[in-house]
C-alpha cells in the first residue's frame, strides 16, 4: 500500500488518534482506514507513544496494538461503537442528573453502581447495555471521564426511568461508595464479592487471633464461593489458600504475624487477577465476531502477564511454606473451620 494524496505530519497524526478514538487498533487496520503505509503509520505511533498520547496494549514480534489515552472502555477492549456510545450517554446522563439534583458530581464507583441498578430495573433500550464483573462488583464496560463528557450526549431515558434514578440519588447522595457496593453484593451470583467485603476486608483490617480465624474462614469460604468459570485464576487462588491457612497457623506469634502480612499483601494481587478474569469472560459476550481475535489478543496479553507475575510471587511463597517443619504448624480444630474445609475438599473433588 502506498499514500496515494500526500499528507501533512499533523493530517496523518490527527487521523490516526481518529482511528483509535473508538478502539484499539493494529498498525495494519489504521494504514488500511487512512490509506498510509506500514512504515508511515509505525513512525507517527512511535511518536504518539513517546509522547504519552497512545500506548500499545499488545507487543508482539508478529503483530503491534495501539489505543488512545481517551479510550475509555475498560482494559481498551474493542466494544461497538454502541456498546461505547450508550455505556458513556448512560454514565454521563447520570452525572448530569446528580450534579443537577445535588450540585456535585458522585464518584466513578457510585456512578457505576446507580448505573447498574437503573439498568436492572428498567426496559427497551437501555437494558441492552452490558452489565460486567469487575474489580469492586457489576459494572458497565466503559469508565466516566468528566473532561470527555464534552463530547458526548446523556443518554435519553423516560419519564419513569428519571423518576427511579432521581429515587437512587436520594438514596446514594452523602452515602459510602461501600453502602452501594453492599447493596450491590446482596444480589444472587454475587456471594464471592460479599465474603470478600464483609468479612475478608475487615479481617486483614489489623493482626489479631479473631482476625486470623476471621480471614481463615473467609478464604476456606471464597472457595467454596469460586466461580467455576474461573478455570485459570482458580490453581493459583488455591495455591494461595494453602500458603495461607499454614502461615495464619504458625505456633511461633511473631512469625504468624508476618505471615499475616504477606498473604494481606498478597492477596490484592489475587483479587486483581481473579476479578480481570471475570471482567473478560462476562465481556467476551458482547464482542461482535469480527472483533474475537483482537479482543483475544488483549485479553490474554493481559492476564498472562498477571498469572505469570502472581504465579511467581505464590511460587516463592509456597517454597517457603513447605520448607517449614509441620511440628511449628498448629493443628486445625476449629469445628467451623474443619466443616467448611471439608466442603471445599468435597467440592474440589467433584470439579
Amino acid at each position: 500500500m502506498v499514500d496515494k494524496v500526500k499528507k501533512t505530519p499533523d493530517e496523518i497524526r490527527a487521523e490516526i488518534l481518529n482511528q483509535l478514538k473508538n478502539g484499539p487498533k493494529t498498525i495494519a487496520e489504521i494504514g488500511e482506514a487512512i490509506n498510509s503505509n506500514w512504515l508511515t503509520i509505525e513512525k507517527f505511533l512511535k511518536e504518539l507513544k513517546e509522547e504519552g498520547i497512545v500506548f500499545e496494549v499488545v507487543s508482539s514480534p508478529k503483530m503491534k496494538i495501539y489505543r488512545s489515552t481517551e479510550d475509555l472502555a475498560y482494559y481498551s477492549l474493542p466494544f461497538s461503537d454502541e456498546i461505547r456510545n450508550n455505556s458513556s450517554s448512560l454514565l454521563y446522563a447520570i452525572a448530569e442528573k446528580w450534579k443537577k439534583e445535588t450540585g456535585v458530581i458522585p464518584s466513578r464507583t457510585m456512578l457505576q453502581k446507580v448505573a447498574v441498578e437503573l439498568i436492572e430495573q428498567s426496559e427497551g433500550k437501555i437494558k441492552e447495555i452490558p452489565i460486567l464483573r469487575f474489580h469492586y462488583g457489576q459494572t458497565l464496560a466503559v469508565r466516566y471521564d468528566e473532561s470527555s463528557s464534552i463530547h458526548c450526549k446523556p443518554f435519553n431515558l423516560n419519564e419513569s426511568q428519571i423518576t427511579f434514578l432521581k429515587s437512587l440519588i436520594k438514596k446514594y447522595h452523602g452515602k459510602f461508595c461501600k453502602d452501594a457496593k453492599s447493596a450491590q453484593y446482596k444480589k444472587p451470583g454475587m456471594e464471592l464479592y460479599k465474603e470478600k467485603e464483609d468479612n475478608l476486608v475487615k479481617g486483614f483490617s489489623c493482626f489479631s487471633q479473631e482476625n486470623k480465624e476471621k480471614i481463615e474462614k473467609s478464604l476456606l469460604k471464597l472457595s467454596i464461593f469460586y466461580p467455576i468459570e474461573l478455570k485459570n485464576s482458580f490453581p493459583l487462588f488455591d495455591k494461595f489458600i494453602y500458603c495461607s491457612t499454614s502461615l495464619l497457623n504458625l505456633k511461633d506469634p511473631e512469625a504468624k504475624k508476618e505471615g499475616f502480612s504477606k498473604i494481606r499483601e498478597l492477596f490484592s494481587l489475587v483479587w486483581d487477577a481473579i476479578t480481570s478474569e471475570y471482567f473478560f469472560y462476562d465481556a467476551e459476550k458482547h464482542i461482535l465476531p469480527e472483533k474475537k481475535e483482537l479482543f483475544y489478543l488483549i485479553r490474554d496479553s493481559i492476564l498472562n502477564l498477571k498469572f505469570a507475575s502472581l504465579n511467581s510471587l505464590i511460587s516463592d511463597l509456597e517454597s517457603e511454606v513447605n520448607s517449614i517443619n509441620p511440628d511449628e504448624i498448629e493443628s486445625l480444630s476449629d469445628k467451623e473451620s474443619l466443616e467448611i474445609r471439608q466442603l471445599f475438599v468435597e467440592g474440589a473433588g467433584e470439579g
